[in-house]
């Protein structure tokens, strides 16, 4: 018989007793803290005891079951080499769960479990992150023709399947009644406006969606599902979880520039980068915290990418991190290297899927890469069309009013060429920004350095040098000399 350590034994029987009492400190404690020093310490390199033991000598209780796989396979994804087994029996189990739980939104009665914030987010987290790696293994196994994995995914077609994954998390959403919680705080939405845990696996569906949509490749769609979310709020939901909070800022900055609204792509990351620099992050111990500053590491080369398509000031912390860490590639970037460009997109962007299964009765003409070439070969495009601005403006700059002709031999351009070039400047400076309100509102505002207009032969320019306000740049000086007398006081 298969031998449960002490400790692990202790652990697992303060967890069942705290899900029948619905302890939510005591879960979280439990969840947090003594499940991953356990991993670290006991199961480092392998998995934890099975399902079948922990029935046998803990507990049969079915939600105890359902809550201790979900554990289990998540430590085989985080640490371990996932087998086709595990993704088959994290799927079987997630449905489970989530069947149980749109069974009781539907029925109207107070949830099976009660659950911390951080469960509830990991759980919705890793739903979406299993169903990603298994598109991933599966194009992989193809590519490198492993017959049985083959055979294995062709078999079982039903295993994390699209529209599957999509209809839980939408009635999720539709159950918990979250969006018209949402759009007022004060009516009673029924148990979304009582319960935390039912307006939190609501409100972490809408994130996940957000997320799925992006992986997908359907930015529009993406933004349209968070339309409701509470980002105009004093203390939003999403400042509970800071994975939350990363997530949702990271795939609607994403959106933004493959939307190709630079100016918000950059407020949007330059306010996350700000905010994570202030908090320090996230608990280092837990199973997330590689991946979120490998997340903020993404996000400072999109907001790279986002400079050098639409150049604007950044908060002075910011452009500090990127000429110490990011110089180099902001000056490639600059002079328009396309190499540059695809390589820190590919870097920063969501590992996308495709949304329906290979045909596996002709694999022999299967891409594997083919849904992350598609996004890149769409952002390239978007490029290259702007490649030229930022020199064009960089001359434009340097006078009043120039002559076509002059512009032409000072860009290396045939004057009709430069025409051309002059009206996409025109077409492309010209972007909706969002002042507030939905992520998808927003108002058409011209966005260069330069505003220009053409009268015949000459090309009239005004340049728009944005000052800081006056006050912004004294709060700030005080504050740089309130730190530097404390740290004198101390010395």
């Amino acid at each position: 018989m298969e031998q449960i350590p002490d400790s692990v034994d202790h652990f697992l029987g303060c967890l069942l007793e705290a899900l029948k009492k619905r302890s939510i400190g005591e879960i979280h404690k439990l969840y947090e803290e003594t499940f991953n020093k356990i991993s670290i310490e006991s199961f480092k390199q392998k998995k934890w005891p099975s399902a079948n033991a922990v029935s046998e000598q803990i507990s049969s209780e079915p939600l105890f079951l359902i809550f201790y796989k979900e554990l289990y396979y998540r430590h085989i994804y985080s640490r371990l080499q996932v087998q086709f087994e595990d993704r088959r029996g994290s799927w079987d189990n997630y449905c489970k769960l989530l069947d149980l739980v749109i069974s009781d939104l539907q029925e109207g009665e107070d949830l099976s479990v009660a659950l911390p914030p951080q469960w509830i987010w990991d759980i919705l987290d890793e739903f979406v992150y299993h169903y990603q790696t298994f598109c991933a293994a599966r194009s992989k196994a193809i590519k490198v023709g492993k017959e049985k994995d083959i055979a294995d995914y062709r078999e079982h077609p039903e295993v994390w399947q699209t529209t599957k994954v999509l209809t839980y998390l939408h009635q999720i959403v539709r159950g918990t009644k979250v969006e018209a919680y949402l759009a007022n705080r004060e009516s009673d939405t029924g148990g979304c406006s009582k319960d935390e845990t039912t307006r939190l696996l609501g409100y972490f569906s809408l994130m996940q969606l957000l997320r799925m949509h992006s992986l997908l490749g359907d930015y529009h769609l993406s933004m349209k599902t968070i339309q409701c979310i509470d980002i105009q709020e004093e203390v939003p939901l999403f400042y509970k979880i800071p994975a939350c909070h990363v997530t949702l800022y990271y795939y609607m900055g994403f959106a933004y520039l493959m939307m190709r609204r630079y100016a918000d792509a950059i407020r949007t990351f330059s306010e996350i980068l700000v905010f994570l620099q202030k908090t320090g992050g996230v608990n280092q111990m837990s199973y997330q915290y590689e991946a979120m500053v490998k997340k903020a590491d993404q996000m400072y080369a999109l907001l790279l990418i986002s400079l050098a398509l639409s150049p604007r000031p950044l908060d002075e912390s910011l452009e500090k991190i990127i000429r110490d860490k990011h110089g180099e590639k902001q000056a490639k970037l600059q002079r328009g290297e396309e190499l540059c460009f695809e390589e820190l997109f590919s870097y920063a962007c969501p590992k996308f899927v495709s949304a329906a299964p290979p045909d596996f009765g002709s694999i022999e003409n299967f891409n594997a890469n083919e849904a992350h070439q598609r996004q890149v070969r769409l952002f390239l495009q978007e490029m290259r069309q702007q490649q030229l601005l930022p020199r064009i403006g960089s001359y434009m700059k340097l006078y009043t009013a120039i002559k076509t002709t002059k512009l032409a031999q000072l860009c290396d351009m045939a004057p009709d060429a430069l025409r051309d070039q002059l009206m996409c400047v025109m077409h492309k400076t010209s972007q909706k920004v969002r002042v507030k309100g939905a992520p998808l509102d927003g108002e058409p505002e011209h966005c260069s350095e330069v505003e220009f207009y053409m009268d015949g032969d000459m090309v009239h320019i005004n340049a728009n040098r944005t000052e800081r306000e006056h006050r912004e740049v004294f709060m700030e000086n005080i504050g740089k000399f309130q730190d530097l007398l404390r740290k004198m006081g101390k010395a």
